[in-house]
């Protein structure tokens, strides 16, 4: 498991228990000090040590960050040139924030997880785009001028396999706990018995489709009905989402350097 993804599990961790845990891995720490810094940020004064930029940014966006500057690291899409950087992570951060939104609501001993799992559920194509470019760039194509929800359907056309699955086989590469690993795998299609971590991250990736799309939450998800979670604090997320989503693309073009 990439040492961050396990250091920042624990949601009682404060600013200087997350910035220790970070600092062991500079790379990253230097990432989270240029976010600090930017203009995404825009602190009053330069932010010099790494448990400022924590205090500036926040536990949410730190930790979000952290992981997904860990995560990527082993990858580079750049083979695939269909594959567009800021949809993807712009993607996996609202994914990101949609389920610890939602988990806040209904299980809340599973913060870090929902968050994790959200952050990773699209993982899957990031791997494929470096691992089967042709292939990965074909079934991107295809799901552009096709109904929303078609990439990972294309994906399996194209590749032999969606990034649903490819992001569990990641998942599974990493010892990541079980739970996560069937968040990811069934994001699309819950197993009838799935736990309340599973069925969250699959309504947050379906909600934050919605919102990339730019239409209006319509319609009760059942899966959070079922979870004890209205229509109305349904509506309260997504209206969260909405009112984000501007700037987490800006967030994921600052964080890996996108233009």
């Amino acid at each position: 498991m990439p040492y961050l993804l396990q250091a920042l599990q624990d949601d009682n961790l404060d600013y200087r228990q997350i910035a220790a845990a970070i600092e062991k891995v500079p790379s990253v720490a230097a990432r989270l000090l240029a976010l600090a810094n930017s203009a995404w940020s825009s602190p009053a004064s330069p932010i010099m040590s790494l448990d400022a930029a924590c205090s500036r940014l926040g536990l949410r966006v730190v930790r979000t960050a952290s992981i997904a500057l860990a995560v990527s690291q082993p990858f580079n899409p750049a083979r695939c040139p269909q594959f567009e950087g800021t949809t993807f992570w712009s993607s996996a951060l609202l994914n990101a924030e949609a389920a610890s939104s939602l988990a806040e609501h209904v299980i809340r001993d599973q913060l870090s997880a929902a968050r994790t799992a959200g952050l990773l559920s699209n993982l899957g194509l990031v791997w494929l785009a470096e691992s089967l470019p042709s292939q990965t760039g074909s079934a991107i194509e295809i799901a552009t001028r096709a109904q929303p929800g078609a990439l990972n359907v294309a994906l399996v056309d194209r590749c032999g396999i969606g990034y649903d699955e490819a992001g569990a086989l990641l998942a599974a590469a990493w010892n990541l706990p079980a739970d996560l690993r069937d968040a990811i795998a069934h994001q699309f299609r819950p197993l009838e018995d799935a736990k309340p971590l599973a069925q969250v991250v699959s309504a947050a990736t379906r909600m934050v489709g919605v919102v990339r799309r730019d239409l209006a939450w319509e319609t009760a998800d059942e899966q959070l009905i079922e979870l004890g979670l209205p229509m109305p604090q349904q509506q309260q997320v997504f209206e969260r989402l909405t009112t984000s989503k501007a700037r987490t693309t800006e967030l994921a073009e600052t964080l890996f350097g996108i233009h």
